[in-house]
């Protein structure tokens, strides 16, 4: 028999999961597997079960029938009989296992010890037990200087949380000092394993944990150290020294207190761009013989095993501020729209052979419909590819292959950096501004990010590189569901490419991005709707500043843009400087029920669709814990929220629905306390009744929560509620009306207001 206590509390045999009974008798196999192979003493038991003032007269035989109804389970989950170890109460029990597990077989035995109980089992069948062997042998590796070997060990037994220790006990009001030890545990190791990955040159591929590890746990110097450091690796000197001035003012602010020396040493540093900070692989690069006796430099490929960059560039200094290479011909991209980053410098291959190795890239599939390419002329198609090919090479990229109206192009076979998906982004969105100036093709493009196996030509022969793996598998399914006038992104390259660009969740289904634009300088912001945009930001200015709750309803016809504004409100949220308005969005599906909360609180836990109902359930618990409410009050929320993501929801207007419909208010504004919150919900005109309810509602139940909900729907909305939003000081109407022409056009106005 297996016990998980790394989330829930459970019990697994051969035959499949354990009923464990009541709350008692679950806290009690709780406590003792905590202490596993350790005598327990009856009055400590009493303890963890009871407060002290609460402890009943009968609290021992209440313990004494917990223990007995336990080794019924273990007896029937073990295959054996029931109550093999004599009653609770009675003697000792007898067993033949030593102290350090249970008797041979490796089944689980609950005993009798004065001066109480000891329940023995084996320490593989417990995963936390589990857990702190791969985290003590992980510790022990980096201690003995073999970072690779620590990096996986602890990362095996971080991989076995499913959750908070014990969750469901924690849920129910238990507050052992064992389970917030292990939380603090757990950041530990988690830093432990930073370490190791720095160590190993990953410093860019562990900037989104460290990210969430710092903005979760601002106080932790260790982390904010760590996450300063990998900043810096990456040529983001001032966004490593950003970080620095927000953990020292959360220090002061909180504690009156300055960072430690080794937070100060790092930032001075940084800033005197010290050569310590630099990663060095530690072995050299690796050679290969060629078949004609040559050595061949393999230093690359074996540095790209372990590293994301070997040298840091920081901003300002001569390499980044090298100019691109030439232009491409024909008309070229707008420099302030896709600004060009600094050239990468090809890396020399010696030798005569081909050279195949498995490498990290960024996949680019761009996608040009001439037409019909029977009837095009083939002048068109070769200025196409030309024009393609000039771009992509502009930024770095090398184009591998052009089937019929697909290019594939590869960032990253000429020599890794840590930028190549942010170039082939940069790319991607170049392409897009070239192509929409010409009347005919129709572009679109996907980028992925991953390793592929690269088969190098032999240096001279002008042959191009191949590329097999499943990257380029994954970039052409997205290829095929990216609409015209798109760019889209796979996961792997939202992650990489950072704050650097602005993205929305492309689908509820899957892990792809659109990418709305750059993040920084040269990122303007075009759009056809400059007014609507300008009355969207300023109401979350007013929300945001002034704590002044709102819902504005969008209301066009069919086709008059109001998914299209939503998109460029998103992309300018995303621009803006230091944004910090968390923006949840989710479309009604006309089909009722619950899915647009789940939606929206799936968004906000950062649940995906491919996520495991454990992964859900550990998100969801992280999220609720991090609200600025009482500890039962989150319990009761999560507890409510729970189905809203891993399955079994009420339908909206069923029983128990309003409950669940209410604590997702009730999370929302929560959330909007600790940062500004924008719900968008398209379509809202399919939305079930009580969801809609909700949305009329949040202003006026957020109290001063900086809560700004956008709802667009088409005006059927009004026939089936003609009091939507009305006589409401927190509610507006914006009416989109269709683009008009002629030459007065652009002195009517395409919009109605109604506040």
């Amino acid at each position: 028999m297996k016990f998980r206590l790394l989330g829930p509390l459970e019990a697994i045999s051969e035959a499949g999961p354990v009923v464990l009974g009541g709350t008692k008798q679950r806290a009690t196999l709780g406590y003792l597997l905590l202490h596993a192979n350790r005598v327990v003493a009856t009055s400590e038991l009493v303890q963890a079960l009871w407060d002290l003032e609460d402890v009943p007269a009968s609290a021992r035989k209440i313990l004494h029938n917990a223990v007995w109804g336990l080794r019924t389970v273990l007896a029937e989950g073990a295959g054996g009989p029931a109550g093999a170890n004599g009653p609770a109460g009675g003697p000792a029990g007898t067993t033949t296992g030593g102290p350090g597990g249970p008797a041979g077989g490796g089944l689980p035995e609950l005993v009798t010890k004065a001066p109480g109980y000891v329940l023995r089992v084996d320490p593989d069948d417990v995963d936390l037990l589990v857990y702190r062997r791969r985290v003590s042998e992980g510790r022990a590796a980096l201690a003995a200087s073999a970072p690779e070997t620590a990096a996986r060990q602890l990362r095996e037994g971080l991989d076995l949380w499913g959750g908070p220790l014990l969750a469901d006990l924690a849920e129910s009001g238990i507050a052992w000092p064992e389970l917030d030890a292990a939380r603090r545990d757990r950041l530990d190791v988690l830093e432990d394993l930073f370490d190791a990955e720095l160590e190993c040159g990953r410093h860019y591929s562990l900037l989104g944990e460290l990210t969430m590890m710092a903005e979760a746990e601002p106080l932790r110097e260790r982390a904010c150290g760590q996450l300063m450091l990998a900043l810096y690796r990456c040529g983001r000197q001032a966004d490593a020294l950003n970080v620095y001035e927000r953990v020292r003012s959360a220090l002061v602010e909180n504690l009156g207190l300055e960072p430690g020396h080794e937070l100060r040493t790092l930032q001075h540093a940084i800033l005197t761009h010290d050569a310590a900070l630099a990663w060095v692989s530690p072995a050299p690069s690796r050679t290969r013989a060629t078949p004609a006796g040559q050595s061949e430099q393999g230093g690359r490929a074996g540095q790209a095993e372990h590293a994301d960059r070997t040298e840091p560039v920081a901003p300002g200094t001569p390499a980044a501020r090298a100019a691109a290479p030439g232009s491409p011909a024909g008309p070229s991209p707008s420099p302030a729209a896709v600004p060009a980053l600094p050239a990468v410098p090809a890396v020399p291959r010696q030798g005569r052979a081909a050279v195949t190795e498995r490498i990290p890239v960024s996949a680019l599939l761009v996608g040009l419909r001439l037409g019909s390419l029977d009837d095009v002329a083939p002048g068109e198609i070769d200025t196409a590819l030309h024009t393609v090919e000039d771009v992509i090479s502009r930024f770095g990229g090398t184009v591998v292959a052009a089937i019929g109206s697909v290019t594939l192009a590869l960032f990253g076979v000429d020599g890794h950096r840590d930028d190549d998906p942010e170039r082939a982004v940069r790319a991607a969105l170049a392409l897009r501004e070239r192509f929409s100036t010409s009347r005919q093709p129709a572009f679109r493009a996907a980028v992925t990010t991953g390793r592929a196996l690269i088969r190098l030509s032999p240096e001279g022969d002008g042959g191009r590189p191949s590329a097999v793996g499943s990257l380029l598998d994954d970039g052409r399914a997205m290829l095929a569901r990216v609409p015209d006038g798109e760019v889209w992104m796979g996961g792997a390259t939202r992650l990489a490419t950072g704050a650097s660009v602005a993205a929305k969740s492309a689908d509820d289904c899957s892990d792809d991005w659109q990418v709305l634009g750059l993040v920084g300088a040269g990122a303007g912001l075009r759009t056809d709707r400059e007014h609507e945009l300008g009355v969207l930001n300023g109401l979350l200015d007013w929300a945001r500043h002034s704590s002044v709750p709102h819902l504005v309803t969008v209301l066009g016809a069919p086709g008059v843009g109001k998914t299209h504004l939503l998109t460029e409100f998103e992309r300018s949220i995303a621009l803006q400087p230091r944004s910090t308005a968390r923006v949840l969005t989710a479309r009604a599906p006309g089909r009722g029920g619950l899915s647009v909360p789940g939606t929206i609180l799936a968004r906000y836990c950062g649940v995906l669709p491919r996520d495991s109902a454990e992964d859900a359930r550990g998100k969801l618990a992280a999220a609720v814990w991090r609200l600025r409410l009482a500890k039962a009050r989150r319990a009761h929320l999560y507890r409510l929220l729970l189905p809203l993501l891993v399955g079994g929801a009420s339908p909206a207007g069923a029983p128990g629905g309003d409950d669940v419909l209410d604590a997702w208010t009730e999370c929302l504004t929560a959330a909007a306390v600790l940062e500004p919150v924008v719900i968008v919900v398209d379509d809202a005109h399919w939305a079930d009744d009580a969801v809609l309810d909700r949305l009329e509602s949040l202003p006026d139940g957020a109290g001063t929560a900086p809560l700004l909900t956008v709802a667009t729907a088409r005006p059927e909305l009004l026939d089936r509620r003609p009091g939507w939003g009305g006589g409401k000081h927190r509610s507006s109407t914006l009416t989109l009306l269709p683009p008009r022409t002629g030459p007065a056009a652009e002195s009517r106005p395409r919009t109605g207001i109604a506040v």
